[in-house]
């Protein structure tokens, strides 16, 4: 599936211009993004940037002719994952002979993307199997529901050079950590990539701090005397200290500070009256019409209660928590994007209810679940359809069905996949 969607993505991506607000990196891709040719080629200078290379970034960055620095309200985070393929681009393109910006750069990005995609659907299906054995049936259905019957799936293809195909690599990566030696002893190995994704995690979007609260949730129902022991908290803090490094003394650079704020303009400003509605169901980015799988959730929620209720209480609470956080930022539809952006990082954890309905349905159920099967896989079609000719911003205003209907139909009936 990775060789055949890299190439998929390769000759998807490189018939939008590099100019064009569709590409690679453009706007916030080119702001997690500019940490990499910043570092090498302008040592984080505005006076070193071309008009050119502005104008490419989209507004993903900003600079200061008067401090002479390159203005950065990103973290390091997503970079430093896109930093072994940007390495191939610059060894394929001759280090430092071009802007940074060449299509090869793009093409690094957009590999990267989706090996960082199907590598957590990988890890999620093999961290669920361990602690829930499914027959073939049941995972196929949970994994491809949440890798075509989701937004994930767009933010590997489509907008790779975001955040959030790493994201949701670290967030499979820990739930792998942590379930994987279910039945048996905690091995160091094990516990160390818990930890570290964790910190990983909030290097690159702090906010996802909520996840790694959830996954200690995880670790206290799962392994109670980890959260005994003093090693689990040091060794999370000093890890998180040492990857916060790097974005300390940038901000120390650029800045003068060790400690910023980077969104002074912006935050949670809706935190007193959070817009849930447009949130879950707005057709412009709402989570459920940009991600139909996850209209199972409530009825899977329900089964997980049954099986373990502590467990069901964890992934509750973390999700309307995590929604809380959405719907209470000042734009709650999070800029240009298909669906709850955010909210791809939070498909591992969300999967565990999905997983346990699958299976249970299966064993209890098995000709309802071949017409669930069969329906699951025509509504995740149309959705993988609907992304691709997406046009990656507002054709729509924020309860226009007519716009949202016309995409599906032409995702159903067929049609240029390119917009």
């Amino acid at each position: 599936m990775g060789a055949f969607f890299t190439y998929a993505s390769l000759e998807y991506n490189d018939r939008i211009p590099l100019n064009d607000y569709r590409s690679t990196l453009r706007s916030d891709a080119a702001g997690y993004y500019i940490y990499l040719p910043g570092l090498f080629h302008h040592g984080f200078k505005a006076s070193s940037l071309t008009d050119s290379i502005i104008a490419k970034g989209g507004k993903g960055f900003e600079v200061d002719p008067n401090r002479d620095r390159i203005i950065i309200k990103y973290t390091y985070g997503t970079a430093l994952f896109h930093l072994p393929f940007y390495l191939v681009a610059e060894a394929i393109e001759g280090f430092g002979q071009t802007d940074g910006w060449s299509r090869t750069h793009h093409r690094s990005i957009a590999v990267a993307g989706i090996l960082y995609w199907c590598a957590g659907l990988f890890l999620l299906m093999l961290a669920l199997r361990a602690c829930w054995p499914s027959f073939l049936g049941p995972a196929a259905l949970v994994i491809g529901g949440i890798a075509f019957g989701t937004n994930s799936f767009y933010y590997a293809f489509r907008s790779p050079g975001f955040s959030h195909s790493v994201s949701f690599f670290l967030a499979a990566l820990a739930l792998y950590a942590l379930l994987i030696d279910t039945g048996g002893p905690w091995k160091p190995a094990r516990r160390r990539l818990f930890i570290l994704s964790n910190a990983l995690l909030v290097c690159v979007r702090p906010v996802d701090g909520l996840l790694v609260v959830g996954n200690f949730g995880l670790l206290f129902l799962e392994r109670p005397e980890q959260l005994r022991a003093w090693r689990t908290y040091i060794e999370q803090a000093v890890a998180l200290l040492v990857l916060a490094a790097p974005q300390l003394m940038y901000w120390r650079f650029v800045h003068g500070t060790w400690l910023l704020d980077p969104y002074p303009e912006e935050g949670f400003t809706q935190w007193a009256s959070p817009q849930y509605a447009p949130v879950l169901f707005a057709p412009r980015n709402g989570l459920f019409p940009n991600a139909p799988f996850l209209l199972l959730l409530p009825v899977a929620l329900i089964t997980l209660f049954q099986e373990n209720r502590a467990l069901g209480w964890l992934v509750l609470a973390l999700f309307a928590v995590g929604l809380y956080s959405m719907a209470s930022w000042r734009a709650w539809h999070f800029g240009c994007g298909y669906g709850l952006r955010p909210m791809v990082q939070y498909l591992p954890l969300l999967s565990i209810p999905l997983w346990i309905w699958s299976r249970r349905l299966h064993a209890r159920r098995p000709r309802a679940f071949i017409v669930a099967f069969a329906v699951i896989a025509l509504v995740c079609f149309v959705n993988y359809r609907a992304m691709l000719q997406f046009s990656s911003c507002y054709r729509w205003e924020e309860w226009d069905w007519t716009g949202f209907t016309g995409n599906l139909l032409e995702a159903f009936f067929g049609g240029n996949a390119l917009p």
